[in-house]
């Protein structure tokens, strides 16, 4: 039944499988579904295609889809992965994870590369588990880049880029917010309306404002250097929790490893398909965290890092 219903699929076109086009009836099946199959999302899958040579081998095969962000893309990809009767679903990000539990499959789930999974109700705040779901928590807490960069800068103005249709975006506007009053600082949301125009809503940003915190959605990435050009041009500070942004040109990064969450995922997903349930593996949260400071973009604003915030840092931009 497995091999009848893949080659179905292949021949519908929108996904790849590793290794071969059929499943056997004696292998198992991991279905993975991301959304746009962002290089984010790629680098998890590859460090969980290489950590899942211990568990795997020849005896399972790795299912792709890489359908667009939107809610009803993502669902009906996990209706596939539950039409091929996987033995294994994974999710990266908030977008293909939230659609895997609006469908509530009963095949056991495992998600990463996810902001605050507690936040979205994937996971329950109690037990760090969901209905027959489990996962990584892909972010570290962007209070402690607000922090730092509030202490370094001074900075009493910040406005936050975020996507309204975005789910992590609005709980990092919310806890900018929060953090902001505590601290006495001003957060002037930017909203985005329209998820193919970052650009536009960067008109309203105050004359007054210190920095930008740009919010992480399935589509920021493809408007990074847009953003940080135009944020270049008035010499405001980008503040951001995407990977690689401080080398693009943001100048705070506290950012995730890929390659940590990949790894922890096959180790998941070798005790799930082994026999474990999703119910005897709490979320797991990130070891691998990574504080990036870009000195070039200080220097060009003048903008003095303290020895004490350098300190902190894990890589620094020159």
């Amino acid at each position: 039944m497995k091999s009848f219903f893949l080659f179905s699929l292949f021949l519908l076109g929108g996904c790849f499988l590793a290794s071969s086009n059929v499943i056997a009836e004696d292998e198992l099946l991991i279905a993975v579904v991301m959304a746009n199959s962002q290089q984010r999302y790629q680098d998890i899958q590859a460090a969980f295609t290489d950590g899942s040579q211990a568990f795997c081998g020849e005896n399972c095969r790795i299912y792709v889809q890489a359908p667009n962000a939107d809610i009803m893309s993502l669902r009906n990809s996990v209706r596939k992965a539950v039409a091929l009767d996987a033995d294994l679903i994974i999710t990266y990000g908030p977008a293909a994870s939230l659609a895997a539990k609006a469908e509530s499959p009963s095949i056991p789930t495992l998600f990463a590369d996810v902001y605050d999974p507690v936040g979205l109700g994937l996971v329950s705040g109690k037990t760090h588990t969901g209905r027959n779901m489990t996962g990584i928590r892909g972010d570290a807490p962007v209070q402690t880049l607000f922090k730092y960069f509030v202490e370094t800068t001074k900075a009493q103005k910040l406005a936050v880029l975020y996507d309204l249709n975005s789910p992590e975006g609005n709980l990092q506007k919310k806890v900018l917010e929060d953090s902001g009053r505590r601290k006495g600082v001003l957060i002037v949301p930017l909203v985005v309306e329209n998820q193919k125009d970052h650009i536009s809503p960067l008109e309203g940003l105050p004359d007054d404002a210190e920095g930008l915190f740009l919010a992480s959605s399935e589509h920021e990435g493809n408007y990074l250097d847009r953003v940080l050009k135009f944020a270049s041009d008035r010499q405001l500070p980008v503040i951001s929790q995407r990977a690689s942004a401080a080398e693009a040109g943001a100048f705070m990064v506290l950012e995730t490893s890929a390659v940590e969450q990949g790894k922890k995922l096959a180790e998941m997903a070798g005790e799930i398909l082994t026999g474990k349930k999703t119910d005897d593996l709490r979320m797991y949260v990130p070891r691998d965290v990574a504080f990036v400071v870009n000195m070039k973009v200080a220097k060009e604003y003048g903008i003095q890092v303290t020895f004490q915030t350098l300190s902190v840092a894990s890589r620094v931009v020159q």
